[in-house]
């Protein structure tokens, strides 16, 4: 039997301490603070790369059916590499991936403006960025698991990004603008150096480790995994939803005559902001499932007044997108490690990106092929009904029940 003073010898000395214990919100840690200018400074980088079907419909000469398969590559690699990236995160390695993916990025962005055919370089390139996507956005996640409690991860989550949310606007416009005037290569070049900042920050970043706030839940009877489907479900529709939206608006734009398509991403900035700083913690308290579904239906929305695009009706549409993306993303990341256990926390968050990007490959390569036989306006019709069904999945799922022991 050990005494008190005995007892208190036995404990770890060297243990890191996560600073979610030291301070009374994420606002007030220096670590959240951080991670939020990292996320700004990858948001540059990634807000850049949602351009990329225009750079294949104006540079590369490329139609809708190889947009498709060329925004399908860092999809297909994301989700080849989210097990091996969960596996890792559940290990703890959550900077490593971050610094990781930050330098994937920044690399493969600097060099994709030197493209100039649509060949085996370019396909390439997209999926080192897609590698580069899955391990710095695990990693942010899996680091948000360790510094906020389990209450508050649906505030934590918006928080995060709308911080990379922030730069949709100027990121796609500055963007846009510089390809006009100083042409692809530096536009990407700038967003490739943003990447790089993002690579300075991560690895300034602390080993931390998490409080039992932040990990303890609960153990869950079997009637979880109805849940967990459902949230698999809801994840591949958002997926698609985002992708088609933003992949297939941008050559159908252009098509009936529009010169700039950056208006969309300033419209899906404006809401998207709005509804993670204004309402952040609204689906922790009126619950992250129905937030999900009901952001699900606005996708579908979306998607349904996109089969009616208007030249001029870029911004108005990207109102509408940003509301469903607003919601929905950190809604389904609270919900998928709500139940997960401490030490699989990295392999949810990895699963829900997986999910998204099984949803948003079969968007933009079957809706490429779609827009080749059918038109762009059919083609989001069978989008929103598609969304329509997640969001019926998850809507429909109950609530599973916490085991007794």
């Amino acid at each position: 039997m050990t005494t008190p003073s005995s007892s208190r010898s036995l404990r770890p000395l060297a243990a890191p301490v996560a600073a979610s214990a030291l301070y009374r919100s994420e606002w007030s840690n220096p670590h959240f603070r951080r991670l939020l200018v990292l996320q700004m400074a990858f948001g540059y980088c990634f807000s850049a790369l949602l351009l990329v079907p225009k750079y294949a419909d104006t540079w590369l000469g490329a139609n809708a059916a190889q947009i498709g398969q060329l925004q399908a590559s860092p999809v297909i690699i994301g989700i080849l590499a989210a097990p091996l990236c969960g596996r890792w995160l559940d290990r703890g390695a959550w900077r490593q991936a971050i610094i990781t993916g930050a330098l994937l990025i920044a690399a493969s962005t600097m060099a994709f403006g030197a493209i100039h055919r649509l060949d085996a370089a370019a396909y390439l390139l997209r999926g080192l960025q897609g590698l580069g996507n899955t391990l710095l956005l695990g990693g942010t996640g899996a680091l948000i698991t360790r510094i906020v409690a389990r209450e508050h991860h649906a505030r934590a989550f918006g928080t995060v990004g709308a911080a990379a949310l922030m730069m949709n606007a100027a990121a796609s416009s500055a963007t846009e603008w510089l390809a006009e005037t100083r042409g692809w290569g530096m536009a990407f070049e700038v967003a490739g150096f943003c990447a790089l900042l993002a690579l300075g920050i991560s690895a300034t970043m602390p080993a931390l480790a998490p409080t039992p706030a932040t990990t303890t839940a609960a153990p869950l009877a079997t009637s979880a995994w109805p849940l967990r489907r459902a949230v698999d479900t809801g994840a591949a529709a958002a997926g698609a939803g985002f992708a088609t939206i933003a992949t297939f608006t941008q050559p159908f734009a252009l098509s009936l005559g529009a010169n700039r398509v950056a208006t969309l991403f300033v419209g899906y900035t404006v809401t998207a902001l709005f509804v993670r700083i204004a309402f952040g913690g609204v689906a922790d308290r009126v619950g992250r499932r129905r937030a999900a579904t009901v952001a699900l239906a606005i996708y579908a929305l979306a998607a349904l007044l996109a089969s009616q695009l208007r030249p001029g009706w870029l911004f108005e549409l990207g109102l509408v997108f940003g509301l469903a993306h607003g919601i929905a993303w950190p809604a389904l990341c609270a919900l998928a490690v709500e139940h997960a256990p401490a030490e699989r926390i990295g392999s949810a968050l990895a699963r829900v990106q997986a999910l998204f990007g099984v949803g948003s490959l079969l968007a933009v390569w079957g809706g490429g092929f779609l827009v080749e036989r059918v038109g762009y306006p059919l083609t989001f019709v069978i989008t929103s009904a598609t969304v329509s069904a997640g969001a019926f999945v998850l809507g429909s799922a109950g609530a599973p029940r916490r085991s007794a022991g």
